[in-house]
């Protein structure tokens, strides 16, 4: 896959959809050989992760037959933005596949058509909620059940610009910076080079994650209430609109479709810092950069809450006839041995165990064309971690974030008032 595709994928954070048939018991075989009776084929549906990627799960799939014979894991993927629409479909027709890879912004929207994995179902996974990073599992737990067991640790992470820094004699951004010290940055870096330092965004984490971080601002309440009009988050996008018409320091999307701006125009060169996920920490950022990459928490205000996460996983649907199956497979798909070889593609894993592995293969692919990366990513991961605060959307995210692009991008050129943005957000979105 091609990095602005999936770059573009990533911002958008909100399509998902699990394409396959629904899984169902293998027939038995015939006189000249085929599947005992007993045997199950799982389908199993994953937005696809490119050649490399979607090669590293159909090993891992087999895995699963290799540890349980009687078991078949028949794995599909397609382009990450057309899984919404298709979970919906295969729902409405009952032909959902057994197991379904879950993102937790969508999880809201889906639980009830997904089985919670509790009891015999996690004893059959091998479920220890000890093993794993606990802000990993929270982020894919709804009304305190387990929907999702992670195959990766997501946090939203500044990404910035090692050589525009130090062009503009700008020391490099510590884990425990502020607010004040990143606007601080990028003033003296805009003037240096004539041009906005930052990539702003109206996408729904990296935009939502800063302004966390800023005064832990929530556009989501904790009952799953879009809350925009609310003071603390009133006050945080007006921060944050302000980088942009009174600062001039960002560079503002040129459209409503133009979600993975930030993103994009870091890795072009055009900005020197960028709100991104965790996930592009091994390669896809690093590998398109034409300059040395940095990566740091997120700077904190005075009363900044940490940084979103939102994870992904793998669950089982509720018309799945062969649960406990399926609850198997997920437990060979998700142990450290796999979140090892995942890690390896690109992957932090869940899994607490397995990170050494993603940070070697840091060291071997990275440092030596990025000295000190794996430090740095060792050392942001940790950090980010402990305050991370899982992601909470609304069952209409889909389209609260459209509106938000539309009204955002209005907000950051100064033709609406960041009070009006917001209002037309929450009026329109809590219907």
């Amino acid at each position: 896959m091609k990095l602005a595709t999936k770059l573009a994928a990533i911002a958008v954070g909100s399509a998902l959809a699990l394409g396959a048939s629904a899984c169902s018991p293998s027939s038995s075989g015939s006189a000249g050989g085929g599947e005992a009776a007993g045997n199950v084929t799982l389908d199993w549906s994953f937005w696809s992760q490119g050649d490399e990627g979607n090669k590293t799960w159909e090993d891992l799939a087999s895995q699963v037959t290799a540890k349980y014979p009687n078991i078949k894991v028949n794995l599909t993927t397609a382009p990450f933005s057309d899984y919404f629409t298709k979970l919906q479909s295969q729902l409405a027709s009952g032909t959902a596949p057994c197991i379904v890879s879950m993102q937790s912004l969508r999880l809201p929207a889906f639980a009830k058509a997904m089985t919670p994995l509790d009891g015999e179902l996690a004893k059959a996974a091998g479920f220890t909620a000890s093993e794993w990073d606990a802000g990993a599992l929270k982020a894919l737990q709804s009304g305190d059940k387990q929907y999702a067991l992670p195959y990766g640790l997501s946090t939203m992470v500044m990404y910035y610009n090692k050589d525009a820094f130090k062009a503009a004699g700008v020391a490099e951004p510590k884990d425990d910076w502020t607010t004040d010290d990143f606007v601080a940055a990028a003033q003296k870096i805009t003037k240096a080079t004539n041009k906005p330092a930052f990539g702003q965004s109206f996408s729904d984490l990296h935009m939502s994650a800063q302004l966390l971080a800023y005064n832990g601002a929530k556009p989501v309440s904790s009952e799953g209430k879009l809350q925009m009009t609310d003071k603390t988050f009133e006050d945080s996008f007006a921060w944050y609109s302000s980088l942009a018409t009174d600062k001039k320091i960002s560079s503002v999307p040129a459209s409503s479709s133009d979600v993975p701006w930030g993103e994009q125009q870091f890795v072009a060169g055009n900005v020197a810092m960028a709100v991104d996920g965790s996930w592009n920490l091994k390669s896809n950022v690093t590998d398109a950069a034409g300059f040395n990459v940095g990566v740091v928490a997120l700077p904190q205000g005075p009363n900044g809450g940490g940084t979103f996460s939102a994870n992904s996983g793998f669950g089982i649907s509720s018309t799945c006839k062969n649960k406990t199956e399926a609850a198997k497979a997920i437990g060979v798909l998700t142990d450290a041995q796999s979140q090892m070889a995942s890690a390896a593609s690109g992957n932090i894993p869940a899994r607490t165990a397995a990170l050494p592995a993603f940070i070697d293969a840091l060291k071997k692919d990275i440092d030596p064309k990025n000295p000190g990366y794996s430090e740095q990513v060792a050392q942001v991961t940790k950090d980010s971690s402990a305050m991370a605060v899982p992601f909470i959307s609304t069952n209409n995210w889909d389209a609260v974030t459209k509106l938000m692009a539309q009204q955002f991008q209005q907000a950051y050129t100064g033709k609406s008032s960041p009070a009006d943005a917001l209002n037309n957000v929450q009026q329109s979105g809590a219907k």
